[in-house]
């Protein structure tokens, strides 16, 4: 059976404000919109996942697939009542901002979940940046603060992390951009950010 991935993305309101000292709210939107493009890209690579969805409050701009609608703006109550419909298709979902992910990330993912759930932590081991289920219908989400923990008491014994560095490095802060950029990570040259902006060293 193929894999379902959901991509939650910020619909409303200003995007990635933590970076609202270094970047204006167009640039920061046009970053947020290319990283989220690029991971539907790579999301899009892989052949086992049959159905790439955007989970958002509107249609993002250049995005022509599916799009679940988050009329209420909960991500975990929007994410369970997708979850639900579903039944035991396996389920994938994956944030939007993340810059280094490749497709051999996202077939170790779901590697890891063939009998069990897998959970790639960030970069400081609190968060949840992708999280991936064998059953939709039996999933429970904990996206927020220590979501990690959160989701590895949730999912119980058998659940797995899965530590790789496109699945752990979202770009959210400054030292976000820049362990990216130490990684090989460029700013997209579609993202008209002002040089003196980037960060460097």
């Amino acid at each position: 059976m193929q894999w379902r991935a959901i991509v939650p993305f910020r619909g409303h309101g200003e995007r990635k404000t933590r970076l609202a000292g270094r970047f204006a709210a167009a640039e920061r939107d046009a970053l947020a919109l290319s990283m989220l493009h690029h991971v539907v890209g790579v999301l899009g690579d892989v052949a086992a996942i049959g159905e790439v969805a955007v989970l958002s409050s509107r249609r993002p701009a250049g995005w022509r697939g599916p799009l679940i609608q988050d009329r209420a703006g909960e991500l975990n109550a929007a994410l369970e009542a997708y979850a639900a419909d579903a039944g035991a298709t396996p389920l994938l979902v994956l944030h939007a901002d993340l810059p280094l992910l490749t497709a051999a990330d996202i077939a170790v993912m779901i590697a890891a979940a063939t009998h069990a759930v897998a959970i790639a932590p960030d970069r400081h081991g609190t968060g949840t940046n992708a999280l991936a289920l064998p059953c939709a219908a039996a999933a429970q989400f904990a996206f927020g603060p220590d979501s990690c923990r959160r989701h590895l008491e949730l999912c119980g014994v058998g659940a797995c992390l899965v530590r790789r560095q496109g699945l752990a490095l979202d770009l959210d802060t400054i030292d976000d951009m820049r362990a990216a950029m130490q990684a090989g990570w460029r700013v997209p040259v579609n993202v008209p950010v002002k040089q003196e902006s980037v960060p460097h060293g």
